[in-house]
């Protein structure tokens, strides 16, 4: 078996183990605790953005621009919020329209992570033209590849209508 391979496995089983969760003791931190629930949640995501998400975003926009986009990546606040940001633009938007933006965040619930589609997108419209959409996911973080992958379709002027 392979260690990633027993690594996750061991993570599900954990993270999924119906009996009473002991409380770990973190000798680093000294016994304090660690804050409030959204505190934690904060600190989990500027974790995850900074490990997982800007690394893929980046990449992302730089792969982009060698396929003759325009394209960038960013971690920011929004409104009191930590965000990564992927903006992408691939051609011309008509005058005065917001270019395609992705924003991922963390969300209270089930799912911790929110992705939002905003902009202006190619072939959306009603008569095929272009189209402001809004779009708001809440996924897991397994999902957030196939979330970006959707996202750079809409960008680029394939993939069909948001609903």
């Amino acid at each position: 078996m392979m260690p990633d391979f027993r690594r996750a496995l061991e993570g599900i089983l954990r993270r999924t183990d119906p009996r009473p969760v002991q409380q770990e003791s973190h000798p680093a931190l000294g016994g304090v605790e660690l804050g409030t629930a959204s505190e934690r949640r904060r600190q989990w995501f500027s974790n995850l953005a900074t490990k997982t998400i800007m690394p893929l975003l980046d990449k992302v926009a730089e792969t982009a621009r060698e396929h003759g986009a325009s394209a960038n990546s960013r971690l920011s606040e929004v409104d009191g919020q930590l965000a990564a940001e992927l903006v992408i633009l691939r051609g011309f938007l008509p005058k005065g329209a917001r270019p395609p933006r992705l924003a991922v965040y963390a969300v209270e619930g089930e799912r911790p992570l929110m992705v939002e589609y905003t902009g202006t997108f190619p072939h959306v419209g009603a008569t095929g033209g272009f189209g402001a959409e809004i779009d708001f996911d809440p996924i897991y973080p397994s999902q957030l590849e196939e979330k970006i992958l959707d996202f750079v379709e809409l960008a680029c002027g394939i993939g069909s209508p948001l609903k």
